[in-house]
């Protein structure tokens, strides 16, 4: 299946341009740009936008460039890869992510990669679907027409399901809720790493440090129960197989580095598919016009059932719908970096020790690239559209050699769930107030629910949802109106 979540990754990079550059206008003399950036991050970064395509600032005596001009972002992540490291807040994460993917740089993460690049092989797509299919439905197996319920925790629990069943080989309740524990303290620490104006040296706040250390130490439990069970088995080519075997002459990881990649998989992999979706229902609620639309193209393809793999490049509707969001609500909101060598980025010479920013954002949100950008648009994502926009305009899943390892997958996941969900149900919001996203480790709404009224779209479909019903496993039947 060829790449369908963005135009901006092929291989090909574009030359590079000269990106306006400017000042940020309201620097303190101690503090620089931090306060403007504590009272609104996303706000701040779209300011940036509208003010340079790169615009230089200082967060305390920290200098960094905020890049929203697409032929620069290229630069970085495309072009100039080897000239960047992952920040100095990024590795503060490794209290909790360790060695993984998201932290680590140089030959460590290369390894890593080509290791784990094997799991998320196009080949693999098929029977990836097809656990997302059956999960799926079992999860509306419960759901009634006319109830009321908060779907958020299902949203989480299905796509956590998703994920340890494929690459994992396992799902039970003692995971999910190590799992879904963990992640609820790392947003917490996300935020303590991102408070530009704590005080220095920098300490996380004794509490979280500690419920840090005791949760991730319960959950390596578990993964280490697991590797042990595993080890004593016939091999396996799934994700955490191949951390355990190696592959095609390259060592396995140590025991450490297993537990490392498993908590990174774990946290990020749930998460990005979950914020994705909890934003595609919340959008297609608020406009009920495109939720419609949508419905009925996939009615008339698919006849009540979820899609295959092979619908995915068809459907038009359905995977606009996915880009849109992503555009408007990226699940990773942010990519920051450190120059470690001077480097040209959009005709200007940055020096090392500079850090840079890449708000998705502000540039999914530029009126520069996105006619009424602020605007859920599906239709916007016309094959003209998609040729026509510049390379780095749309990245929701980063660019360049670290592009997320499992993007495809990703995207597939979450089109082939919101391709039956909106087949069957139209989604009434019961909230008057606009969710609102908050920064985290990916883009998450606060507070944490979805509440929403469902309703049977037509009487064709509740034959299809018997059949599902009869599928569920024991225990996830419920009364009709019950609230979650």
């Amino acid at each position: 299946m060829s790449c369908i979540f963005a135009e901006s990754s092929k291989s090909a990079p574009e030359a590079a341009t000269r990106a306006s550059l400017a000042r940020f206008p309201e620097e303190s003399l101690i503090l620089g740009s931090a306060r403007a950036y504590t009272r609104n991050g996303l706000e701040f970064y779209q300011r940036c936008e509208r003010i340079a395509g790169i615009v230089q600032t200082r967060f305390l005596w920290k200098s960094a460039y905020i890049i929203t001009d697409p032929s620069a972002i290229a630069d970085v992540l495309v072009r100039n890869p080897g000239s960047f490291t992952k920040p100095y807040t990024l590795r503060r994460l490794k209290v909790l992510f360790g060695d993984g993917l998201l932290t680590s740089d140089g030959e460590m993460w290369k390894h890593h990669r080509r290791l784990v690049q094997p799991a998320f092989s196009s080949g693999r797509m098929h029977a990836f679907i097809n656990v997302v299919r059956t999960n799926t439905k079992e999860m509306i197996a419960s759901w009634r027409d006319g109830e009321v319920r908060d779907i958020y925790s299902e949203l989480v629990e299905l796509c956590l399901k998703n994920v340890t069943q494929t690459m994992f080989g396992i799902y039970d309740d003692e995971l999910a809720d190590l799992v879904q524990a963990l992640a609820i303290t790392c947003h917490e620490l996300m935020r303590a790493v991102f408070d530009v104006i704590r005080p220095l040296p920098f300490r996380f706040p004794g509490k979280l440090q500690r419920r840090v250390e005791q949760q991730l130490e319960d959950l390596n439990h578990y993964l280490g129960r697991l590797i042990d069970r595993r080890s004593r088995e016939p091999e396996r080519n799934d994700f955490f197989g191949l951390l355990l075997s190696g592959l095609d002459g390259h060592e396995p990881l140590s025991r450490q580095e297993i537990l490392d990649e498993s908590v990174t998989l774990l946290l990020a992999g749930h998460e990005t598919t979950t914020s994705a979706l909890v934003w595609s229902l919340y959008l297609l609620a608020r406009h009920a016009q495109h939720a419609d639309k949508l419905a009925c193209e996939l009615a008339s393809s698919l006849r009540g059932e979820a899609p295959q793999e092979s619908d995915l490049e068809t459907l038009e509707c359905l995977r606009a719908t996915v880009d849109e969001t992503l555009r408007l609500y990226p699940p990773t909101h942010r990519i920051a970096r450190t120059v470690t060598k001077p480097v040209m980025v959009g005709g200007h010479e940055l020096p090392t020790g500079t850090d840079v920013v890449l708000p998705q954002w502000a540039v999914h949100r530029s009126s520069r690239w996105y006619r009424e950008s602020e605007s859920f648009m599906p239709e916007r994502w016309s094959a003209a559209f998609r040729k026509s926009l510049p390379k780095c305009a749309y990245f929701p899943f980063s660019g360049g050699p670290r592009t997320c390892v499992g993007a495809q997958f990703a995207w597939s996941e979450v089109a082939v769930i919101l391709g039956l969900l909106a087949q069957h149900f139209r989604f009434s919001l019961c909230d008057h107030a606009p969710l609102m996203p908050s920064e985290g480790l990916t883009m998450l709404p606060a507070p944490a629910r979805l509440r929403v009224k469902l309703e049977l779209r037509s009487a064709t479909a509740s034959p299809r949802l018997s059949t599902v019903r009869s599928m569920a496993l024991p225990g996830l039947t419920c009364q009709a109106g019950e609230m979650f």
